[in-house]
């Protein structure tokens, strides 16, 4: 902004200089500037321009003007424009900035300061616009200097693959580029009106108010995950980022929010995940997820019931009829103890032909006995090729580490092999 300079007004003109209502309403048609009065709140008061107002929104009375600024400007502009409210009255001085058209597209507008805040009628200040024109009409107004540079990159904003949306200290939306909106399926209309977008999840509705309330009241950023069921079910991942402007002693001045869409990415976490966790062949859990689990029950005070199964004459399939052969048994196996189990228990491949499974306890250990054998028993794989199953069963003990569970089981499980000779 210009540094600008503090005149005294002239003498205001007598009611019997200004034009009469009828001509000055016609006259208005011609203007190609708008002269608004503006409020410390920066409010607008009043507004006197072509009808539609200079941008295609309609007058600008009760607006926030930065509402319709490019949201890389109001970064900038802000500092200059609250500097300007503590000036004397009588300053004058200007600035550049883009506004948004009603049709998305921006332009270039040059501003004028003048402080009436001593004025009894207007009290407050007088901002005069004017678009800046384009020579060379390539949607980059010739500005000096890093401006320019400034400028340049900001017109990329509303083509960013993430979402962005400026919110005043208020919680007013100033701007929200076209990914928010599409993100969010709501318009700016709806946002700048103070509408939540009807896809978001009640919970999701009251954490993201807190989180602005929280970040309205000191600078600070925050991330948040919400959910929005519209023509889809989608997780977005928002990350908040407050900060005081200068001179401001600490007020915050914005808050801006960016959204991404992590459905996707999540869902690919997931698979990688399972993937960590999970048995490719079978697709029963593996040793380490057995492990967490394990840890997690004995935390939790859990008892349980352990039992160790190694599948008897698995080797001699693998060595008569081969690899592929033994694997098609194993994810035979591994289905029916997977079938035979309830939904509070699970089993686990820890090794090639070994299973664990994890049953609510202490349960009666023929009882589990019977049910797995019978499980590996029944498969087609089993019967063809006379092959059946040692298990080694244990209960859960205070003071249980995992491993001393899986060590008592896997020698169970030898003692059943040896007295099955």
């Amino acid at each position: 902004m210009d540094d600008g300079r503090t005149t005294r007004p002239g003498p205001e003109p007598s009611p019997s200089d200004l034009p009469d209502p009828e001509v000055l309403a016609r006259l208005v048609h011609y203007l190609n500037e708008s002269i608004m009065v503006v409020r410390r709140d920066w409010s607008v008061a009043a507004d006197l321009g072509p009808p539609g107002g200079m941008l295609g929104h309609g007058q600008a009375t009760g607006l926030h003007p930065f509402s319709i600024m490019h949201p890389d400007d109001v970064e900038r502009v802000v500092d200059d424009a609250n500097r300007a409210m503590r000036t004397e009255p009588g300053w004058k001085g200007s600035l550049e900035f883009r506004g948004q058209r009603a049709d998305g597209s921006y332009a270039m507008f040059h501003v004028d300061f003048h402080n009436r805040f001593d004025d009894p009628v207007l009290r407050g200040m007088v901002v005069v616009s004017r678009e800046v024109p384009d020579p060379d009409d390539d949607g980059t107004p010739p500005l000096p200097g890093q401006l320019s540079t400034d400028l340049r990159i900001g017109v990329v904003g509303d083509h960013l693959p993430i979402g962005l949306v400026m919110m005043d200290d208020r919680g007013h939306v100033l701007f929200a580029n076209r990914s928010a909106c599409e993100l969010l399926e709501t318009d700016l209309e709806a946002m700048r009106a103070g509408q939540m977008p009807t896809g978001l999840q009640p919970i999701d509705r009251v954490e993201l108010i807190a989180v602005v309330q929280r970040l309205q009241a000191a600078p600070g950023k925050e991330t948040l995950t919400a959910e929005i069921v519209g023509s889809s079910r989608r997780l977005l991942s928002s990350t908040l980022v407050s900060r005081a402007g200068e001179g401001s002693d600490g007020a915050v001045q914005f808050v801006i929010i960016t959204i991404e869409d992590v459905t996707h990415r999540l869902a690919r976490e997931q698979h990688l995940e399972h993937r960590a966790n999970h048995d490719s062949l079978t697709g029963l859990p593996n040793r380490a997820w057995l492990l967490d689990r394990l840890n997690e029950w004995l935390a939790e005070g859990r008892t349980f019931t352990v039992a160790f199964l190694d599948l008897d004459g698995f080797k001699t399939v693998n060595d008569r009829l081969g690899h592929a052969a033994g694997d098609d048994l194993l994810a035979e196996v591994g289905l029916s103890l997977r079938t035979a189990l309830g939904p509070d228990e699970a089993v686990a491949r820890v090794g090639g032909d070994e299973f664990v499974a994890v049953v609510s306890g202490p349960a009666d250990h023929d009882q589990v006995r019977h049910r797995l054998r019978r499980a590996v028993s029944t498969t087609v794989g089993a019967q063809a090729h006379a092959v059946g199953a040692s298990i080694g069963i244990t209960d859960s003990r205070q003071g249980d580490q995992p491993w001393d569970i899986l060590g008592r089981a896997d020698a169970a499980m030898y003692e059943d092999k040896r007295r099955s000779g």
